[in-house]
This record gives structure tokens, C-alpha cells and sequence, in this order.
């Protein structure tokens, strides 16, 4: 099976049939992949809808707002209902659509399955599937205070809930033409609590009846069909749910994996190191997913700079390539600058990178190590951020490419009073050359606010050192902010929000008007 180098994410109501208005044209229903038309994307992973009704013209479930007599879910749920019926009754469905013109434009196309979700027939009646309505036994019925949605989602531990779910795959294969299908574990519910563990093999046999089918359909359509999972980066995460992944790997049974653990806030810090040698040894891909969203007043969205520096991280912990998802929309000259570029390190390697470390979410993930920031300083404690750098630094200096490398740290209240040190690597960085700049407050974006994150960044200082050349190492840097004296006056707190490297690069200027 070939790898993919760049894996693009696109799930069709967002960005697609929750947008416009009724009806749809066929220019418009074939923009998932013409917006990728000439970037380095090679394969399309695309929403089938909401997990279990589906936005095209399934024969073996329901289609999203069948079900919904009254349309009492906003507007643009009904849009997408009204799309897909006014779409359909032209003689136009949106997936098979989308899967012929990805082909025509030789892209690989995956349908992206929510193998499960919650919701029971007396509530939204555009996300209840078939076989909720047909046998509402088939929901778990036991509740999950850590999963809310437990209680009304499908029990895998029946064989009916897990053929319907294999007839969808197919369907998807098979009747539509994709080239495999990616599970998305999405809710991350497959067992009643109480028999997860003793059910972990029922799971494994499931995903070995999915290559199963894959395979067979591929033989009789004459080519290879691909199995990908969404996965939480920890072992331990996807074990307490059922999914055997390093089995799965081990078997063959998948062909990559993303893992899709904190998707909120863009992190530099690789953390799947336990998958990668499984990975590697069972030619496995690894396809991490690279974070949508900021917690920094400066830049509320995710930058190329910012994913360069993640991208490159990852490529130097084990991933083969990337996957991206949810993009600005419509996309920019910004957006389409990360989905050139990200589909080769080499594409990047001597351009600018920041580097900057992700802040604790407002409910950290129990199965990941905890965030070291945001951090509260007293005196005589020392923060110590480890800060990962992917740049063959060497080489730069070597060839006399490299730039300037900066260290930037914000405290928030600290006071002039303070004594503070900052080191890089055990080396003191001086106070005298540093560029001090302080700001009354900043403001945050929207998503990390809508999960509980602190809107304001208080009143702050930025302290920004430029690096020498030969500190800077390729891997791990040890940056120490140490509160060596407080001024006890002051009472706020003194809280260390964020550490940042930046490495920049020689080259030539850009040019401007008439200049050759």
C-alpha cells in the first residue's frame, strides 16, 4: 500500500453543504476537491455526515433530516437536509460526486465514518440512524459520568450493531467507489463500561472482518483499499475503550493511523512514540493530526511558521506525513501556503519556524503528560520548558543560512521589582540586551474560550533573547525562567503563560514594484 504524503480532512457540512443555501450547484458540490486542485494534498478523507445519517443517497441507512418533520436545529442543519434532498432530486449525490472528480484529479479518496455517536430517537432526529429506531436495545443504556454520550450509543458487543456498521463501509467501498474508509472514533464509546475490557477482543475481530471486506471488495474492483483509524496518542486511552491498536498494527489489519488526542491547541510536542516502532516494523503509516487553534492573543489562527515547526517535530518522532483538518474556509493564500508546503519537510526545512509550547486546556486529558504552562512563579522556583526544535541547526550555520534564533517568554504580572533569570540550554541570557515590551491585556480566540479557557491574557511582559547560534540544538532545548527575588508588595500572581523559540533564516528580500 502506498503511503500518502499529505492527508487533507474535509467534512462536508462545515465547510461545505452548511454553507450554502438551497440549492447547490454542481460547481459548488465538487469543491472539496477543487479547492485542493494543485496543492501537495494526495489523499482526501471525506465525512460521510453525522456518524449515522449520512449526506448522500445511502441505501442501507438514513439520510441526514429524513427524520426531521420539524427542522428545530438552526439553519444550517436544515440547509444541509435541504442540499442533500434538492441535490439528490436533480439527480446529483454529493459523495459520489466528490469521490469521481478526487479520481478525475488523481486524488485518493476516503469516506470518514463516526463509528459511533450518541443521541436516542426522542431527541434529534437528524442524527438517529436506523438501527436506533429500529431496535432501541441496541444502545448501551449504562452511563459514563467521563462520557456523557455512553448511555445512547450503539453497544458493539452485538453482532446487529456491528454488521449494520459494516454494511455502511461498503456501501461506502463498494456502491461509491472511495478507496477506503477512515474510522473515526469520535465519541469514543463502544462497550457498557462495565465490559469493556472483556470485550477488547470482540472489537479486534470487528476491525478484522473491516480489512476483511475491504480486501475482498478491492479484489473484485481490481485494486487496493485503504484502512485508516483515528486514535488518542495514549496506548493506555484507546485500550480502556476497546481498540487494541497495537494489535491492529501489528496484524496488518490498518494501514495508518492519525493520532487525534488535544486537537484544540497546536503543540510542537510529539506525543505517539509508542506507535512509531510498531508502526515502522508493520509498515504502518503514522499521520498525526496538526492542531486548528492558538491560545495567544497575536495570532488566533495557526500560522506557517507554527506549522512548520509542528510538522517538522513530528517528522523527526516517526510520522510519515501529516493530516491536516478544518482549515480557514474559504481558503486563502495563507491556508494554501500550509497545504503546499506540508507535504514535504524539504519544502520547509530552511524556512522560518515557531516554535511555541502549548498551554494547559481548561480539562487536561488524564492519559497525556500535563502541560508545564501555564505556571505560577514564587521566589527561589525555577520553571523549567523543555522546548523541541526539529532544525538542522548545524548544517545552517555550516552553510551560513542561518538567521537569528529568539527565545520569547511572556509573564503575566510580573513586576519591575522582580528579580528574574532566564537561561537556554544552562546559559544565562542577559537582561541588558533583551527586548522588553509589555501590554495592558490580550485577547484570546473563540475556540479555546468555548472550552473554558480564560478569555484575557492579563497585563503581560514579553522578554525576547536573541539566541547565540551555538546554543541552539537540534532536539531538545531546556529553557529555565527562575524568580530569584519577588518583590513582596505586589501581591498578584506572577505566572509564566509562554515560552516560544523562533529560528529564522537567510534569504534573499522580497521584491517590490519594478525591482529585478
Amino acid at each position: 500500500m502506498t503511503k500518502p504524503r499529505l492527508i487533507y480532512y474535509h467534512d462536508s457540512r462545515h465547510y461545505l453543504m452548511y454553507r450554502f443555501d438551497p440549492p447547490m450547484s454542481l460547481h459548488q458540490l465538487r469543491k472539496p476537491v477543487d479547492d485542493l486542485i494543485g496543492t501537495g494534498v494526495d489523499t482526501l478523507v471525506y465525512g460521510t455526515g453525522m456518524g449515522q445519517t449520512f449526506l448522500y443517497d445511502t441505501k442501507v441507512g438514513i439520510k441526514f433530516g429524513d427524520m426531521a418533520k420539524e427542522h428545530n436545529h438552526g439553519l444550517v442543519w436544515w440547509r444541509a437536509a435541504a442540499n442533500l434532498e434538492s441535490a439528490l432530486e436533480r439527480g446529483l449525490d454529493p459523495f459520489k460526486i466528490v469521490v469521481d472528480r478526487a479520481h478525475e484529479k488523481g486524488l485518493r479518496v476516503l469516506g470518514s465514518i463516526r463509528i459511533n455517536d450518541g443521541g436516542a430517537p426522542e431527541g434529534s432526529n437528524y442524527t438517529i440512524g436506523r438501527l436506533k429506531y429500529e431496535n432501541p436495545d441496541a444502545m448501551i443504556g449504562e452511563e459514563d459520568p467521563d462520557r456523557p454520550f455512553t448511555a445512547t450509543a450503539l453497544d458493539f458487543a452485538r453482532a446487529d450493531v456491528r454488521e449494520e456498521r459494516l454494511s455502511v463501509i461498503e456501501e461506502v467501498c463498494d456502491r461509491y467507489g472511495a478507496d477506503g474508509v477512515e474510522i473515526d472514533e469520535y465519541v469514543r464509546v463502544f462497550f457498557k463500561p462495565s465490559e469493556v475490557q472483556q470485550n477488547i477482543p470482540i472489537l479486534t475481530d470487528w476491525m478484522r472482518s473491516v480489512r476483511a471486506l475491504l480486501d475482498d471488495v478491492g479484489r473484485r474492483q481490481g485494486r487496493e483499499l485503504s484502512l485508516a483509524i483515528r486514535v488518542h496518542p495514549s496506548e493506555q486511552a484507546c485500550l480502556d475503550i476497546g481498540m487494541d491498536v497495537r494489535t491492529w498494527i501489528r496484524e496488518g489489519i490498518i494501514d495508518w493511523v492519525t493520532p487525534f488526542g488535544d486537537v484544540t491547541i497546536i503543540d510542537p510536542e510529539p506525543n505517539f512514540d509508542w506507535m512509531v516502532e510498531e508502526a515502522c516494523n508493520a509498515g504502518v503509516g503514522i499521520y498525526p493530526s496538526m492542531g486548528r487553534d492558538t491560545y495567544d492573543d497575536r495570532f488566533h489562527d495557526v500560522t506557517i511558521e507554527m506549522s512548520r515547526a509542528v510538522a517538522g517535530n513530528y517528522h523527526a518522532a516517526g510520522a510519515d506525513g501529516m493530516y491536516l483538518a478544518d482549515l480557514q474556509w474559504p481558503h486563502t493564500n495563507t491556508e494554501y501556503e500550509v497545504l503546499r508546503e506540508m507535504a514535504d519537510p524539504d519544502a520547509y526545512a530552511r524556512k522560518t519556524k515557531h516554535y511555541p509550547i502549548a498551554s494547559r486546556t481548561a480539562r487536561p486529558d488524564p492519559y497525556l503528560p500535563e502541560r508545564v504552562l501555564p505556571m505560577t512563579l514564587d521566589e527561589g522556583m525555577t520553571a523549567t520548558v523543555p522546548v523541541p526544535v526539529s532544525d538542522d541547526v548545524d548544517s545552517a550555520i555550516e552553510d551560513g543560512e542561518l538567521g537569528s534564533v529568539t527565545l520569547s517568554v511572556r509573564l503575566v504580572q510580573p513586576h519591575p521589582k522582580d528579580r528574574i533569570t532566564y537561561k537556554i540550554n544552562e546559559q544565562e541570557l542577559s537582561m541588558d540586551e533583551a527586548k522588553i515590551t509589555h501590554f495592558y491585556g490580550g485577547l484570546v480566540p473563540y475556540m479555546p474560550v468555548k472550552v473554558g479557557m480564560p478569555q484575557r491574557i492579563n497585563t503581560h511582559y514579553w522578554f525576547e533573547f536573541d539566541v547565540p547560534h551555538e546554543l541552539i540544538r537540534r532536539g531538545e532545548n531546556v529553557v529555565e525562567v527562575t524568580m530569584e527575588r519577588r518583590w513582596e508588595q505586589f501581591l498578584a500572581d506572577r505566572v509564566l503563560q509562554s515560552v516560544e523559540i523562533w529560528v529564522r533564516y537567510k534569504d534573499l528580500p522580497i521584491q517590490v514594484v519594478g525591482q529585478m
